[in-house]
């Protein structure tokens, strides 16, 4: 039997790949704009916080997930990266394209006043870690993520930056498409405070020759008696609603309050 003729013109781009190529386009253009718009809020001395990382980067600081790269209020901005995984960014860094913007921004006159926080490690409690983590060497990878976030602590010209623990577990969370839920929520709940320990017995451990590593963590906090977010802090079961950002903005000023007095 003679196979099917096909008429496609080998030299049109499928709709699908010219839409994606359009968004892509589009992302990126944005991306550049609201970079010089960073970088010019950066020199005039007008930047003055920057959350870095995965969608609790992007809303603590702020009610709606926005832009990329957007500013939220009063000197303060967020990059979100996506759904990235703190494994992932232990194993390969920040996107590179970050990193220059970043290192820019780090050559303004008042870049050591900027204050720079990071947020990854949620997805990795809630969709991967539960199946190893109770085998050696699971966290392994805690200790490299810091020295990432120091790297781009370099590269910022910054002295001192705060990482974000990641929040409680829930029971009410919503399965989102491409990231399952693996485990019970007792399970979850452990694997969470086994990265928790992890990150404060890494961050305790690094060496005094890079910008100083200060966690928020505000587990404690959010949590009821079984270690589960309490609903009066989230308005998903994932992320802050105004009560835990006010939880998380006091945690941010207390941990600041114990550096300058050091």
């Amino acid at each position: 039997m003679g196979g099917a003729v096909s008429n496609a013109d080998p030299h049109r781009v499928p709709f699908h790949r010219t839409r994606h190529i359009i968004r892509v386009t589009i992302a990126r253009t944005a991306f550049l704009v609201m970079s010089t718009r960073l970088l010019r809020a950066a020199f005039t001395g007008r930047l003055k916080e920057i959350w870095v990382g995965d969608s609790h980067a992007a809303l603590t600081p702020a009610r709606e997930l926005g832009a990329p790269l957007r500013h939220i209020e009063d000197g303060r901005w967020v990059c979100h990266l996506g759904p990235r995984l703190q494994f992932s960014i232990a194993r390969q860094g920040l996107p590179p394209a970050v990193l220059r913007i970043f290192r820019l921004v780090g050559r303004a006159k008042n870049a050591k006043n900027v204050l720079w926080i990071y947020s990854f490690g949620e997805i990795d409690v809630r969709c991967h870690l539960v199946p190893r983590m109770e085998q050696p060497g699971t966290y392994d990878f805690v200790p490299q993520y810091l020295e990432r976030i120091r790297e781009a602590a370099r590269a910022t010209g910054s002295e001192r930056v705060l990482v974000y623990v990641p929040p409680p577990e829930s029971d009410v969370a919503e399965e989102q498409t491409g990231f399952p839920v693996v485990g019970t929520l007792e399970e979850r709940t452990r694997a969470l405070h086994l990265m928790r320990d992890a990150m404060h017995k890494a961050a305790a451990a690094m060496s005094d020759d890079g910008p100083r590593i200060v966690l928020v963590d505000c587990i404690d906090e959010f949590s009821d008696e079984n270690g589960i977010w309490q609903w009066r802090y989230t308005y998903d079961g994932l992320h802050t609603n105004d009560e835990g950002r006010a939880v998380v903005r006091a945690k941010i000023n207390e941990v600041l309050a114990a550096e300058a007095g050091r």
